[in-house]
């Protein structure tokens, strides 16, 4: 009788204790949903965008012949649309990404600058006109990419590394003194390299298809055209770039 009465006692006594030792007991904390990997591996794409520089303006002898000295300087400001392709990879590591890219790009971007004068000595009727033109016809880059992925389906990165581009410039002088016409023309090609250094914002639209916004600066330093000729031409190429893109990522095996 004595053990069945302290059975029962005992039983009685764990169900009363029972909710308090659950309370103590440590609970472990819910695990961080994992980041959803739609980044990693190969992508293609193509881009298209507007690309602006102020180039400056050196010339020893002006650009334009107005009166009376022939030494107006004109400042170079180069402009036009971009487009072209892109190739990369990405590999992510938890939130953060890193990868390469590079891109091969046509522009129509230039710069057109003329003007003429005419002068009237005696009965003889003098003109003089001068033609410039400066345009980067293509450039590519080569960069690193490192960003941080948001919501799983968006990044933000920053870009950098070398840029390589083509250059032209071209120059026209003409005089016309009564009905004769002498013509001077010079022009020159060069190819550039220098720095890059951009961002962007790219938005993942399912496993494969991604869309991007993005910003580069290059920096192809400084060059004399036509040196020597007495028309030398002294710019700086810094150039802003702006475009869209369409990516595709092909799946990680």
């Amino acid at each position: 009788m004595k053990n069945a009465m302290l059975a029962g006692v005992t039983v009685v006594a764990l169900a009363a204790a029972g909710p308090a030792i659950a309370a103590d007991m440590p609970v472990k904390a819910p695990a961080a949903p994992p980041v959803v990997d739609l980044w990693s591996g190969f992508y293609v794409g193509a881009n298209a965008g507007y690309s602006w520089g102020n180039w400056g303006n050196n010339a020893i002898n002006g650009n334009f012949p107005p009166a009376p000295n022939f030494s107006t300087v004109a400042t170079v400001n180069v402009k036009g649309w971009v487009g072209g392709g892109q190739v990369g990879w990405n590999k992510l590591y938890g939130s953060w990404l890193v990868g390469l890219e590079a891109d091969l790009q046509a522009t129509g971007q230039k710069a057109d600058l003329n003007d003429s004068a005419t002068f009237v000595i005696g009965a003889t009727i003098t003109t003089i006109s001068e033609l410039n033109r400066w345009k980067l016809p293509w450039f590519a880059t080569a960069r690193g990419r490192v960003g941080a992925v948001v919501a799983d389906n968006w990044l933000l990165y920053a870009t950098g590394g070398v840029a390589v581009a083509r250059a032209y410039y071209s120059h026209t002088s003409s005089a016309t003194v009564g009905a004769a016409t002498a013509t001077l023309v010079f022009d020159e090609g060069t190819t550039r390299v220098g720095p890059v250094l951009g961002a962007g914002i790219e938005k993942a639209i399912d496993a494969h298809w991604r869309v991007k916004a993005e910003y580069l600066y290059i920096d192809l330093g400084s060059h004399t055209f036509i040196s020597g000729s007495g028309f030398d031409n002294t710019i700086k190429m810094r150039d802003n770039i702006v475009r869209v893109g369409l990516n595709y990522r092909f799946l990680p095996n």
